[in-house]
């Protein structure tokens, strides 16, 4: 008698503890900058990922504890992306390095914000009222950007290869103009017919903002070629 080959059994893999927090982590900044901190839902975070709602208190305690570690995770990100292009000491460097290293900047500062456009929607979220995660956040994250890239600025600008905007005033510029299209690529879509998150579209936004804030930057490149003829 012939024997019945038995069904193969179904083994359900079980995720490291580690890919758990970190698949917890991204799905909270998209739940984070879409609703904000209190419209978001730890249950919707949980469900995006098929985790379960306890193992949120498990890895972060609370609501909040998520949040920090989420916005953590997103800065140290950004921070990865821009991992040497801000110097330690900015007047070391000759304008036109300088300039170039900036250029670069506002490249991956582009390619992030196309990555990640809940950084965008967690600081408008966040930046709209005072609130302690706010000032942990502005503290912790945002002032040392910040302060990074102003002196920058300042230096570019004084030698006439930026924009003659104020450097306060220029970071909200560049954050602005850098985040709008892939926090708004539905209207984009809409608007335009194309998709802002297509590699050219990236390219070509990044080459605009390079040309719109550092005008002076192939005088600068000219002025670094001559020098050495």
């Amino acid at each position: 008698m012939e024997r019945k080959t038995p069904p193969p059994t179904k083994v359900r893999l079980r995720r490291k503890r580690t890919d758990i927090r970190q698949a917890l982590l991204e799905s909270a900044l998209v739940e984070f900058g879409a609703k904000g901190f209190d419209g978001a839902s730890t249950r919707a975070i949980a469900s995006r990922v098929e985790a379960h709602q306890p193992q949120i208190n498990y890895h972060f305690e609370s609501k909040t504890a998520l949040w920090t570690a989420a916005v953590d995770h997103l800065f140290g990100l950004l921070g990865e992306a821009f991992d040497g292009v801000i110097p330690a000491n900015p007047t070391a460097i000759d304008v036109p390095a300088l300039a170039v290293a900036f250029a670069d900047g506002i490249r991956r500062f582009v390619a992030f914000a196309a990555k990640h456009p809940e950084l965008n929607q967690i600081m408008v979220h966040e930046g709209t009222a005072a609130s302690d995660r706010l000032t942990w956040m502005t503290k912790t994250h945002v002032k040392p950007f910040f302060d990074g890239i102003r002196v920058m600025w300042q230096i570019l600008r004084d030698a006439g290869v930026a924009a003659p905007i104020d450097s306060e005033i220029f970071y909200y510029v560049l954050i602005g103009a850098a985040s709008l299209p892939y926090v708004n690529a539905p209207e984009v879509r809409l608007l335009t017919g194309r998709d802002p998150k297509d590699p050219n579209w990236i390219d070509t936004h990044a080459d605009g903002l390079v040309a719109i804030l550092l005008p002076g930057i192939g005088s600068a490149s000219d002025q670094r070629g001559g020098s050495h003829s």
